[in-house]
């Protein structure tokens, strides 16, 4: 009887020496027997569980792939921290909108760059400066760049208008220019100035309306992941690791 129940306690150490420690399995398949002292942001900081008194370590959780802990819990790390999007608008938006459908939706003082915006605002801005309207052109608003470009040449061809000339005792031409040319000039300046900003302007409002709609399409994910798991497989061999695939849907 004895015999017995010393074989007995044999066969059920492996299972409390697992149990005691926390295991940490790293996405290379290779288990860390450890005693966890701190799960962080980006990384977890354990003891080797065969040294307890010895250096603590540092393991980055991209490495990880889950980590069972004594008491039985087990957590899976992945790689993507997905965030919930803030929109941009309270207003409901749908792909396909038109620009002057959703141009009053936002408000380009809280516009915040984000990595796969479509327009450039320096780039519309800086070709607005060269070519009045060319910016808005660049924009997709050929209304918005129609009006800017015929304004400036309108202004330019009024300004000329504006020039006379007559030829000194010397033959050189003399030209003269009225008070109203300067005027011309100043409005046609104010104007380019507007263009370069109205380009501006659009490009924000596009590049948030996309910002919106990439955010819709975002906040539906599909992840399929491994798991690992431990399971008892036979009365006296103690858990096993068992590996699988998890799905997780998030709205």
């Amino acid at each position: 009887m004895k015999r017995v129940i010393f074989l007995l306690l044999l066969a059920l150490l492996p299972s409390l020496s697992i149990s005691a420690q926390d295991i940490i399995t790293k996405k290379d398949g290779t288990d860390i027997a450890a005693r966890i002292l701190e799960v962080n942001i980006d990384d977890i900081k354990y003891k080797r569980f065969s040294n307890l008194e010895g250096p603590t370590y540092t393991i980055a959780k991209s490495d990880v792939l889950i980590v069972r802990y004594e008491n039985g819990e087990n957590e899976v790390f992945n790689d993507v921290n997905r965030q919930s999007y803030k929109a941009n608008t309270t207003q409901t938006v749908v792909e396909g909108m038109k620009y002057r459908e959703y141009k009053d939706f936002y408000e380009t003082k809280y516009y915040v760059p984000q990595p796969g915006d479509p327009y450039s605002r320096a780039g519309v801005g800086i070709a607005s400066f060269f070519i009045p309207g060319l910016g808005e052109f660049i924009d997709g608003e050929w209304v918005h760049g129609l009006a800017f470009l015929g304004g400036n040449v309108g202004l330019g061809l009024l300004g000329i208008t504006q020039v006379s000339s007559y030829v000194d005792k010397n033959g050189n031409t003399v030209y003269n220019f009225n008070g109203l040319f300067w005027a011309i000039q100043a409005a046609r300046l104010a104007l380019n100035i507007w263009s370069i900003c109205d380009a501006v302007h659009i490009a924000k409002v596009k590049n948030m309306y996309y910002q919106d709609l990439r955010g819709q399409r975002a906040s539906f994910d599909l992840n399929v992941e491994p798991y690992i798991t431990y399971a008892q497989t036979g009365t006296f061999g103690g858990p096993q690791p068992v590996a699988g695939l998890s799905m997780r849907v998030s709205f």
